[in-house]
């Protein structure tokens, strides 16, 4: 049996990769079929959606954040967060008017003006 020493060394590209979640070795032995259900829902296409989150403080982040963990079908990442903002990413499947409506009824209000999409506690 031969055995491999780690030696430290490791390619600049593979801590992205994997950072990423992409796969960089994938053995033959774990190919999927072609008529595998995990390859056709992989093939469907997911748009995504960078938006600024606005909110006065503390508890209507956290109305926020409450409202975001909630959604069905939508991966959320938060990138950038301040006292008064952050920054999402949201990945779904639809139109942007689809995510509008998804929001709406987790009881967010999503908006497109000249500085992009904006998220916002809706106000009751």
């Amino acid at each position: 049996m031969t055995q491999t020493r780690f030696n430290g060394f490791m390619p600049r590209w593979i801590g992205p990769c994997l950072g990423l979640g992409l796969t960089v070795f994938a053995p033959a032995a774990f190919a999927q079929s072609a008529n595998s259900p995990a390859l056709a829902a992989a093939t469907v296409p997911q748009a995504s959606l960078n938006a600024s989150a606005v909110y006065s403080g503390i508890e209507e982040w956290g109305k926020m954040r409450s409202a975001l963990s909630r959604l069905q079908g939508v991966t959320v990442s938060i990138s950038a967060i301040s006292i008064d903002g952050a920054l999402i990413l949201f990945r779904y499947e639809g139109t942007p008017s689809e995510l509008q409506a998804i929001l709406a009824r987790a009881g967010l209000v999503l908006t497109f003006d000249s500085a992009g999409a904006v998220v916002k506690v809706a106000t009751p």
